[in-house]
């Protein structure tokens, strides 16, 4: 397990950073993008000899990605093998394309454009975008990777007119330049559905329009930094399998990443939901990306309990994914014993333990956290809540629920004992909330963040960074070699 040196960090990042925030980018067209461009590409699927580069256009064709090592970016060409399927993002129809780029290798770094069959240049004037691959399993090299979670409102410090989500962009343009190899993310990629229109892409605006694809947001870290993630909530349809496709990772632990049918629990309708779960090892580490989720309107007879209402999609959830005996608590028990040495991180949805009234702790979860504890994982990662906290528990837990929907306060019913630092921002009465050592927070910038997880062989820090740009609660860890 972890052996934790605190040391309390305040440090102001450079002040382009904070300029960024109180000039954030127009919402429009990517300057520079060929107009047939309506997604910019964006990676995901990343292993250490595979990519998927995804990208979406106004005309349907069979797209392909010249790519190579740096210095050499058309060294080779890969062509989707399937015309662009068609999307409808408002009123407007597109078409996605998707593309894996074999033969990397790992930790090398590689560069690519896009183009349509008529050999039309994507990316137009922009500069031509580049990676890294992922290290190895047995890597002792030092990397760096990013933890976001609940993503994609329109929403502006409270306000949905449809305007730029200036927290949202600041932390995205904050994920671009820190030098993460990959980001995971912990579910609800948008809010307050999942839709293509949700998603958008980087014309359209409006209320719940373009809140993950908009120039502002993953335009420019999505086309260098691969990311990975999981299910939340407000992922329970088809579309967040269509557009974050994860196949390698997939196969290669044996996992799930398709529309699962479930039976009625506790009078819940029989229903398909997206179910993703899958495991992969770099540079020593092993990590478990876990559903944990249900959809808000199928909860039922569910009571969630003494929680209340709050409760009850985690009730529904632990009858569907984590009874001994349900498929993905019996994949994860077998992945936990293959591993039985190394560390191990871990990522789901709903929270081990909250002090958000409104997405409290998943008590129903109780079970799964001993199983983790007892299979030596260092840290474990969860979202849901839309706080930052990070919890003095076996594993070390954090809520990291601040990417870019609307923030919520902590401890309007007291906080946990084990709540070593938490932060929150009411918008009803505009003001910070604080738990543990932290400060209370005077801006909902210092709520909004991500967590960059620096790796370097057993030792592990965890820099929460906010939407000022200044890092916070930074936490050593050495973890289980």
């Amino acid at each position: 397990m972890p052996r934790r040196t605190h040391r309390a960090v305040l440090a102001l990042a450079v002040g382009a950073s904070t300029a960024l925030l109180l000039t954030a980018p127009a919402h429009a067209e990517l300057p520079g993008a060929s107009s047939q461009l309506t997604r910019a590409p964006y990676l995901s699927d990343a292993t250490t000899t595979s990519v998927q580069v995804n990208w979406a256009t106004t005309t349907q064709s069979r797209g392909s990605v010249r790519y190579g090592p740096l210095g050499n970016c058309s060294a080779q060409t890969a062509t989707s093998a399937t015309l662009g399927s068609p999307i409808t993002v408002g009123t407007t129809r597109e078409y996605a394309s998707s593309v894996t780029l074999t033969g990397l290798s790992a930790s090398t770094g590689f560069c690519y454009r896009v183009y349509t069959a008529s050999g039309t240049d994507l990316l137009g004037t922009l500069p031509t975008p580049s990676f890294t691959t992922p290290e190895s399993a047995s890597s002792t090299a030092p990397f760096t990777f990013a933890v976001l979670g609940d993503t994609g409102e329109t929403a502006n410090s409270g306000v949905n007119d449809g305007s730029v989500n200036a927290n949202q962009a600041q932390i995205m343009s904050l994920i671009a330049s820190s030098g993460s190899r990959f980001v995971v993310q912990t579910g609800d990629n948008t809010h307050p559905g999942t839709s293509q229109t949700q998603y958008g892409d980087l014309n359209q605006t409006g209320p719940n329009v373009s809140s993950w694809f908009g120039p502002s947001y993953w335009a420019q870290p999505g086309m260098r930094i691969p990311l990975l993630g999981t299910v939340g909530n407000h992922s329970s349809t088809a579309t967040y399998l269509s557009v974050w496709k994860q196949p390698a990772l997939t196969a290669s632990s044996g996992g799930v990443f398709a529309m699962v049918d479930y039976p009625s629990y506790l009078g819940s309708n029989a229903i398909s939901y997206p179910t993703t779960y899958y495991a992969f090892t770099t540079g020593g580490i092993r990590f478990y990306v876990l559903t944990t989720a249900w959809g808000n309107s199928n909860t039922g007879n569910a009571t969630g309990g003494s929680c209340g209402s709050h409760c009850e999609i985690y009730e529904q959830d632990a009858h569907a994914h984590w009874q001994h005996g349900s498929a993905e608590y019996e994949w994860l028990k077998a992945d936990l014993a293959a591993h039985p040495t190394g560390a191990k991180f871990a990522f789901f949805h709903f929270p081990l333990h909250s002090d958000s009234a409104s997405e409290p702790s998943d008590s129903y979860l109780a079970d799964v956290e001993q199983t983790l504890a007892n299979a030596g994982v260092d840290l474990v990662f969860n979202g849901h809540s839309h706080i930052y906290q990070r919890n003095a528990t076996t594993p070390v837990t954090y809520v990291t629920g601040g990417g870019g929907a609307d923030v919520s306060s902590v401890g309007a019913e007291g906080c946990s004992s084990t709540d070593a630092y938490a932060v929150g921002w009411s918008y009803s009465r505009n003001r910070g909330s604080a738990c543990g050592t932290a400060p209370v927070p005077t801006d909902d910038a210092q709520v909004y963040h991500f967590l960059k997880v620096s790796v370097d062989g057993t030792s592990v820090t965890v820099t929460p960074t906010n939407a000022l740009g200044l890092a916070f609660d930074v936490q050593n860890y050495t973890v289980t070699p």
